[in-house]
């Protein structure tokens, strides 16, 4: 890595060239090549520290910062995901409409997935950081301003677009910046903040009453702080050199999908099915719980709970499945996803719905990474990237389905719907771990 932070890399406005590379060396016609990085992301102080240990010092507090900006983000997107639904049923909104403007959020997930990764490309990971942070608390805001589900539905894809927008950045950043000995402890740390910020964020609900506006500027103003660390904690990440990943040729969606169906059959089924089973509940419990006669504490308590709840069994799990197929753990966690949600279709005594609904977030919060995990070990390396951007489309486009399904039977059945629909999922879901565990061995 060292041959690329020599390099003299001339910045706008300047008359400085790169006179360290030798003539002779051939132009990288990869799609990020390490020069082009460095060229665009990297600040000069950065590209030109030679002080032994100041990469390694000015990296882990960049990382610092960007953890901690990350956290912001999450808290206050918890507190978002369950004020919106709290906002429209408070204006009278109908249940069907709340699952449609739900679920346009991973509708700009999709469109975020094909099209951020051409703009971070173009202007780095901390300044798309530092851009959709602002956007998102902008819309935060603008969320409380308006009455229409046309508008509400608007901010919501756009909201969906500006945080897969984060996540990539952020992900990319993490996944360039760690190495193959420190890779999984930093996105062992990443997904726990991922699920303790989720839930501390709906303990928030306490500070005020759930559709209260000063709530949605608490939301903005943990948005824009998420800014502070990323931009206030020295030195900026210098990307990993992976020469054999500049050589690689661009991996389509298409090929993706092939390569995936090609390795085992629960990929994309399972995939979206986690979809649906993620996103209905971030999206449609509150609505659940509020129709059933929980209050807005009651219900901040719930959510809360839950989620920091589903942080407990991600790494047991993973052990776990380091000695077990993961297609057969997939199998008898949708098994036990699904008794749980009949139980919860014929039983709302709160008691009953405290415990069945933690013991299905606790199984449930694990399947993902579980097929992520199965995928990962039937695929090429040099297809991960790929494949990995992949599995977060097919998961983003389940959680674009999900909540709009759910609605309706949720108006059609009643509150009941919410888990009529998770178990048929999680029914699903058995058939296609059952599918897979047949046809590969």
């Amino acid at each position: 890595m060292s041959e690329f932070r020599e390099e003299s890399i001339s910045e706008p406005g300047t008359s400085r060239e790169k006179t360290d590379l030798p003539p002779q060396e051939p132009m990288r016609t990869g799609p990020l090549s390490e020069a082009k990085l460095l060229g665009r992301r990297t600040p000069p102080a950065a590209a030109t520290t030679h002080r032994p240990g100041a990469q390694a010092l000015g990296g882990y507090q960049s990382l610092a910062g960007l953890l901690s900006g990350y956290a912001l983000l999450i808290v206050g997107n918890g507190l978002f995901q369950t004020l919106i639904p709290l906002r429209m049923l408070h204006a009278d909104v109908s249940t069907f409409v709340v699952g449609l403007v739900q679920s346009c959020y991973y509708g700009g997930f999709v469109v975020g997935a094909v099209c951020n990764r051409r703009l971070i490309d173009r202007i780095g990971q901390h300044r798309t950081f530092v851009a959709f942070s602002a956007a998102v608390a902008i819309l935060a805001l603008a969320f409380n301003v308006f009455e229409s589900p046309l508008a509400w539905a608007l901010i919501r894809s756009l909201t969906g677009f500006a945080f897969m927008g984060l996540y990539t950045s952020i992900e990319s950043w993490l996944s360039g910046t760690s190495r193959n000995e420190n890779r999984g402890q930093i996105f062992g740390l990443y997904a726990g903040l991922n699920y303790l910020a989720v839930g501390t964020g709906q303990f928030l609900l306490h500070l005020g009453d759930g559709p209260d506006g000063r709530l949605f500027s608490l939301v903005a103003a943990l948005f824009a702080a998420a800014v502070m660390p990323v931009s206030l904690f020295e030195g900026w990440p210098v990307r990993v050199a992976d020469e054999s990943l500049d050589r690689l040729p661009a991996h389509s969606w298409r090929n993706s999908l092939r390569s995936m169906a090609h390795a085992t059959p629960l990929a994309i089924p399972g995939c979206i099915l986690a979809g649906f089973l993620y996103s209905t509940f971030y999206s449609m419990t509150p609505v659940f719980l509020a129709r059933t006669g929980f209050s807005t504490s009651e219900l901040s308590t719930f959510m809360g709970v839950a989620l920091i709840g589903a942080l407990i069994p991600q790494w047991p799990m993973g052990r776990l499945s380091d000695r077990i197929d993961r297609r057969r753990l997939v199998y008898t966690t949708a098994q036990i996803s699904a008794g749980l949600s009949l139980a919860l279709v014929v039983f709302h005594v709160p008691a009953v719905v405290w415990v069945a609904m933690l013991a299905f977030v606790a199984v449930t919060f694990t399947q993902y990474g579980l097929i992520v995990s199965h995928v990962n070990d039937r695929t090429e390396p040099r297809l991960r990237v790929a494949v990995s951007a992949t599995l977060l489309l097919l998961f983003s486009i389940g959680g674009l389905i999900g909540p709009a399904i759910a609605s309706l039977l949720m108006t059609v059945i009643g509150p009941s719907g919410l888990f009529v629909f998770n178990a048929l999922s999680s029914l699903l879901m058995m058939l296609s771990a059952k599918r897979a565990l047949r046809a590969i061995r």
